[in-house]
């Protein structure tokens, strides 16, 4: 993901254009959204009225936005599981608090497409119970960096595997004609 989108350009035009998110809340917020189910162009006016109330967003930082729209929805579809989380790749400090920010954004997205998400049972239900107790994550500056690195890596996969959960529960495969 990071590849494709680069996590501080996204970050410097949000923060350009004056809009008060990160590129990792920003990319929590579309995956929730892809991840309920929603694959029509009604994703667009949920994007502009969380981070603009509702007023057009200029370009480019409006083509980044749709850009990474694409590139997400194209990667949850991707059979290889090759979704990732756009995080910032700054000090560890700074990327969990992007992940504890990614996943808040990831639960308001899928719960504006999906409002009965807690009434889920099951694995999906469980997993939305997860990301809840995940928000509330907190650290130690003191804490030993490898310790909390191995923490965070562990629970950023976990966050990676529940949003293609998610994903998989409400969206319909994929089926594009092979053409020979």
């Amino acid at each position: 993901m990071t590849d494709m989108i680069n996590y501080d350009k996204l970050n410097r035009q949000l923060i350009q254009d004056k809009i008060g998110v990160t590129a990792a809340e920003l990319h929590g917020f579309i995956s929730g959204i892809l991840a309920g189910g929603n694959n029509d162009e009604s994703w667009w006016p949920l994007v502009e009225d969380m981070l603009n109330n509702g007023q057009s967003i200029a370009d480019p930082l409006a083509e980044q936005i749709k850009k990474l729209y694409s590139l997400t929805r194209r990667l949850f579809f991707d059979e290889n599981f090759e979704f990732q989380l756009l995080l910032n790749e700054h000090d560890l400090f700074s990327q969990i608090d992007d992940l504890v920010g990614w996943v808040n954004h990831f639960l308001l997205g899928i719960g504006l497409v999906q409002p009965k998400i807690n009434r889920l049972k099951g694995d999906v239900g469980e997993a939305i119970y997860d990301l809840r107790q995940i928000v509330k994550l907190g650290y130690d500056e003191s804490e030993d960096p490898e310790e909390l690195g191995f923490a965070f890596e562990e629970i950023k996969e976990y966050v990676r595997i529940t949003s293609i959960l998610c994903f998989d529960e409400f969206n319909e495969p994929d089926i594009t004609p092979t053409i020979h």
